[in-house]
């Protein structure tokens, strides 16, 4: 049977189509389309708007159309964070059920965070602890654990969809809007206290962050320890990137990725987060991770 799953975040929806047999499954096609659902929605007293709706059912029946859906396949639709914290989340999955016939599930944060993992970490050949972090447009999940499972996670409310909308008024933005959102960062990550040897694997996802990172021609070395994660790089060149990025126009960080320019609006900010985390942690190389929750799933 086909299946296809559709994962509506904050930023974009995530899709992928394949088959599955005996436990073994196939991809037929993947991709992600930006979609922002999430922007202007600020904490829990925020709404989604009228527009963002439209725009959501208008991105999921194109989809639906570009796989050609029909009765031999299963689908199935979860959403994250902002369908957690949206005043009108429940209208809005309803909306989209009525015009397309995708009924969305909500997942909490618990389980948000225990499928990525599992999808995460499935071929890593590593016997020691792992961590990870997961960066969404409305939130950002740090975790670490082994192979068996989650040890510990910190859930944080510093998305890249977010704090750009809250802090980032400039094009390009200034010096004292990203010392906004450093400082904000940094208190979110206070009550992390945990400390991990220099040589723990430390994940960068969300997805793209490989294409991301091989586009930009970064320093990326061989990681021998994940086929679905064949680079890591040292986290003072990633810095060094970072610092470059925030300061540049949009036309000009597009060139960096221009396969997918929209992931470059938050990328800096995500990077922020993955910096300060490690700075704080003693964590000093990230692997970049293509993962999303939806490989959880396979």
């Amino acid at each position: 049977m086909k299946q296809l799953i559709l994962d509506i975040g904050t930023n974009s929806i995530k899709y992928f189509v394949f088959t599955s047999q005996n436990g073994k499954w196939d991809i037929i096609r993947k991709d992600k389309v930006e979609n922002r659902i999430g922007d202007g929605v600020n904490g829990t007293q925020g709404f989604i708007s009228e527009k963002s709706v439209i725009d959501c059912v208008n991105v999921i029946k194109g989809i639906l159309n570009l796989v050609q859906i029909d009765e031999s396949f299963e689908c199935k639709a979860f959403g994250t964070e902002i369908f957690r914290i949206a005043q009108n989340a429940s209208e809005v999955i309803e909306t989209i059920k009525q015009q397309t016939q995708v009924e969305i599930q909500i997942l909490s944060q618990k389980q948000e965070l225990e499928i990525y993992w599992n999808g995460l970490v499935r071929d890593f050949d590593y016997n020691g602890i792992i961590a990870a972090i997961d960066i969404g447009g409305g939130s950002v999940q740090f975790m670490y654990g082994d192979k068996k499972g989650l040890q510990g996670c910190h859930y944080l409310k510093t998305g890249a969809l977010f704090l750009r909308n809250r802090f980032i008024k400039s094009e390009p933005p200034t010096t004292e809007e990203y010392a906004q959102v450093e400082n904000y960062i940094r208190e979110q990550i206070k009550d992390i206290t945990v400390q991990f040897p220099p040589e723990t694997p430390y994940i960068h996802g969300s997805t793209s962050v490989i294409d991301f990172y091989t586009e930009a021609k970064l320093n990326l070395v061989s990681n021998t320890c994940s086929v679905t994660h064949p680079y890591k790089i040292d986290l003072k060149e990633t810095k060094m990137f970072y610092n470059t990025l925030k300061t540049l126009l949009r036309e000009e960080r597009i060139k960096y990725f221009p396969s997918e320019p929209g992931f470059t609006d938050g990328a800096s900010i995500g990077m922020a987060n993955v910096l300060l985390i490690a700075e704080k942690t003693g964590l000093t190389y990230e692997i970049p991770s293509n993962n999303s929750i939806i490989h959880g799933f396979l």
